[in-house]
């Protein structure tokens, strides 16, 4: 199948006092219609920064340097301005982080959900109640912070499913709410994989969350996408020695008996002044020779890709 969305070899760079930040780099993915696809690792590696190039909907002082979004084939960076913002929303629709803040504080939710999307109030309160909104008609007539975390954030989805997109990105989705809601939000994003035609990405650092939403995984570090593949053989079988150490990380898999959580030593590099060769160099226990002089070429393994002079380690 062809791709809905395709990232072709993008970076993006912040303009930072005393230099220029590589947030992203050389970045190439894609999604299918149908498909769910992950983005994961730690805060900083570049994530939500991947997922707002994708609509070219970056903070100031941002630049994409280079690459392309293709929708359908279609570049969306050449596009004129207002032919990006006509895509944003119908073809392409964002949920982001905090639900609080994709909303008026001084406008009710059906209020907001009518100028967004145009719909009129029988399509609204459908739509609310397919999200899990439970007595959706009065919902239209609340202000945002008469609504718990969760249930703001079923109504940026359905805002979001209101306009038929074409690809659905969430952005963390689940990080700022509790553990009940957080399951809740889980089983609707789950849920939606058999009602949504559309190709769903997942930005998170919740293991759980890409494993049981996700068909295939992309997990990046210090802006670079350092294994593609799909889920099930990347979680069981982690060729990345990153990934590897990633995953051993999981609170799900720990030894309760052991009473520690494992972390992996050393903190991200300092994105303004990378380091001649593997950026995780300085946090690997498996490290070659070559990792210290040179960049590590992108290397087929068994159906997905590994960003390592090891290659299939």
């Amino acid at each position: 199948m062809t791709p809905v969305l395709s990232v072709e070899n993008l970076s993006v760079a912040y303009r930072v006092p005393g230099g220029t930040l590589q947030a992203v780099r050389d970045v190439t993915l894609s999604v299918r219609r149908g498909e769910v696809l992950g983005i994961m690792g730690e805060s900083g590696c570049g994530k939500s920064t991947l997922a707002a190039a994708m609509i070219n909907l970056l903070p100031p002082g941002a630049v994409i340097s280079q690459g392309a979004v293709r929708l359908n084939g279609t570049d969306m960076l050449t596009l004129p301005p207002a032919a990006q913002r006509a895509l944003r929303g119908r073809s392409v629709a964002m949920v982001f982080q905090d639900p609080m803040t994709a909303f008026n504080p001084v406008l009710t939710i059906g209020r907001q959900l009518a100028d967004f999307t145009g719909a009129q109030e029988p399509r609204l309160v459908d739509m609310l109640a397919r999200v899990g909104i439970p007595d959706a008609a009065r919902c239209l007539d609340r202000f945002p912070h008469e609504l718990s975390g969760g249930m703001r954030q079923r109504v940026a989805i359905a805002a979001a499913l209101l306009m038929q997109p074409e690809v659905l990105i969430a952005d963390e989705p689940t990080t700022a709410l509790d553990v009940t809601m957080e399951a809740q939000i889980i089983h609707l994003l789950r849920d939606l994989r058999t009602t949504f035609d559309g190709a769903i990405v997942i930005v998170t650092h919740h293991l759980g969350v890409i494993a049981e939403l996700c068909d295939r995984v992309a997990v990046m570090y210090a802006g670079e996408v350092v294994e593609d593949g799909p889920v099930d053989a990347i979680f069981h079988d982690p060729q990345h020695p990153y990934t590897r150490a990633l995953l051993a990380c999981d609170p799900a898999v720990v030894d309760p008996a052991s009473g520690r959580l494992p972390t992996i030593a050393g903190r991200l590099p300092d994105l303004t002044a990378l380091p001649p060769g593997c950026a995780f160099l300085p946090r690997c226990t498996v490290a070659l020779a070559a990792c210290r002089t040179a960049p590590p070429q992108l290397r087929p393994a068994e159906g997905r890709s590994v960003l390592c002079h090891r290659g299939a380690a």
